[in-house]
């Protein structure tokens, strides 16, 4: 039986308690209210409340990502590129557009909690054994921004097609079935060692001979190549080792193949991850700071088939560790989305660890018509209780996956989330078949561990139901509601002193949980 509550217009910007389901004379084990109150917007600094708790993995048959009270932690965000160093395929057109504080602002006002942030090899070792202090300091710039929205970051060591320096050269004609390649991002030019193989591709950017060659000098540490990414892994540790915002490290984006397929995405791949992982660690305890989460990828080739295989069990000791692969399914990737999250599970199963999707996306010429796959893609995440990073935020007109060979023209549209028309870069917002799934009621930080969640962007319904039978950090409760369903009615059983909080125009709930709880909306 359901108790209805009516609140009323509070007078002040702090947090309004309803009754507590306990506290009702005729014990009601359920309490309805309404989501919104008519307080004034509840937006103050992360500095009036304390930093951002810490995040870590938990290994084995319950592994997750919780915070340092032991909640779960779902990191649902989008991925941010424009601090990444691109080839310039179009002279008059820049790869990337300025990063601003107000990009932070307007990701968390969609309801996300994270960022995925590309940061490049190239940019922060531009020479042998160099470091780019500068470079640093705008990933800090941008690390405080998101920390200024509560918004957790995690560093990506971004490639495509091995680097930036694997472009045809102007003037070059490429055979018959191959096509000029642009340069991409990643390693440094003088990382970067072909053997004088041939740039143009037959067909997909990693089939270009240049591009194999690079990635298995890459594999094999030739002239130490792999060392000094190794080293700079170890210094972008220790500079963020103290931060708490940043959730973790994302060794290798996409990690390519050279003329051992095999070896590279399995045997290669897991070397060069625990000689990373090696270094994060130093580079943490030199900075007097904490472990944070090393987020691990499949190879490319997972992004197209949906399942590869993967380094074996035993890559490292470390056991904190999420896997993060690109469930492109119905999207790159012809297997279904069942199937994409089945494989991402079975690794996952594998290795003791939970998984964060860090590239997902579909980019058809109007998003409507991929309304049908981003609903099935939001409840296959729900239903698996996994994070994951739209791809991407903002995508320049110049950005080589919108022009597609050097000195090409670019596409009339490009699909990031902001879409710009091209090549005049007018940006039009997120477009509501994809926001209003995107933006949708979702947990952030869960007590115990999320047993069922269900969650409709659309109707603004939410099913959230969980255990904490141990009872540990119980009031560490908080779950995002779009401003769009603020009036819609909420329904508790097991979870005492529910709060609500404005937060830019949306709805934040806590609240203190029991052994057993759930919470519904609409």
């Amino acid at each position: 039986m359901f108790r209805a509550l009516t609140v009323v217009a509070a007078l002040s910007a702090t947090l309004l308690p309803p009754p507590s389901a306990h506290a009702a004379p005729d014990a009601a084990t359920h309490v309805a209210t309404h989501v919104a109150t008519h307080v004034a917007t509840h937006a103050a600094p992360r500095a009036a409340h304390g930093p951002m708790p810490r995040l870590h993995a938990t290994h084995g048959k319950k592994a997750a990502i919780r915070d340092q009270r032991g909640a779960q932690v779902l990191l649902r965000g989008v991925n941010v590129n424009q601090l990444g160093e691109y080839f310039q395929a179009s002279p008059a057109l820049p790869p990337t557009v300025p990063l601003t504080k107000d990009d932070f602002h307007d990701i968390a006002t969609l309801g996300f909690n994270s960022v995925r942030l590309i940061v490049s090899w190239s940019r922060l070792e531009p020479t042998p054994g160099a470091y780019d202090t500068a470079y640093v300091g705008a990933i800090r710039q941008a690390v405080r921004w998101a920390a200024a929205y509560d918004l957790y970051v995690v560093l990506d060591m971004h490639q495509d097609a091995y680097g930036i320096a694997v472009d045809t050269p102007r003037g070059v004609t490429c055979p018959e079935g191959t096509t000029p390649n642009n340069g991409w991002d990643g390693a440094p030019g003088w990382a970067t060692i072909t053997d004088g193989a041939s740039t143009c591709r037959p067909g997909e950017r990693e089939l270009a001979p240049a591009v194999m060659h690079a990635w298995q000098h890459f594999w094999e540490d030739t002239a130490g190549i792999q060392t000094h990414l190794v080293d700079t892994w170890g210094r972008l540790a220790r500079d963020f080792a103290k931060t708490r915002n940043v959730a973790g490290f994302d060794l290798l984006n996409e990690p390519g193949f050279g003329l051992d397929v095999a070896a590279n995405g399995t045997t290669d791949l897991g070397a060069f991850y625990g000689r990373a992982i090696a270094a994060i660690r130093a580079g943490e305890t030199a900075g007097g700071g904490f472990h944070h989460i090393v987020f691990w990828e499949p190879n490319v080739l997972w992004s197209a088939f949906g399942s590869t295989p993967v380094p074996a069990r035993g890559f490292t000791k470390d056991k904190n560790l999420v896997f993060a692969p690109h469930i492109y399914a119905e999207s790159l990737s012809s297997n279904s989305i069942p199937g994409g999250f089945d494989s991402a599970a079975k690794v996952a199963r594998q290795h003791g660890v939970t998984v964060w999707g860090g590239e997902w996306g579909f980019w058809p010429e109007h998003p409507v018509e991929a309304s049908r796959e981003i609903r099935r893609y939001a409840a296959a995440e729900d239903a698996a209780r996994y994070g994951g990073a739209w791809w991407d935020w903002k995508q320049a007109c110049g950005d080589p996956h919108v022009v597609d060979r050097p000195g090409g023209q670019p596409s009339a549209v490009s699909g990031s989330l902001n879409r710009f028309t091209c090549p005049d870069q007018v940006m039009s917002p997120p477009d509501p078949a994809f926001a209003d799934v995107l933006s949708r009621p979702v947990p952030r930080a869960v007590p115990g561990t999320i047993t069922r969640l269900t969650s409709d962007g659309r109707k603004g319904r939410l099913v959230l139901a969980g255990r904490n039978p141990g009872g540990a950090g119980r009031c560490g409760l908080e779950v995002f509601v779009p401003k769009r369903f603020a009036q819609k009615q909420v329904r508790v059983t097991g979870i005492d002193n529910l709060t609500r909080s404005r937060e830019r125009g949306n709805v934040v709930l806590h609240g203190c949980v029991a052994d057993e709880f759930e919470l519904r909306i609409g």
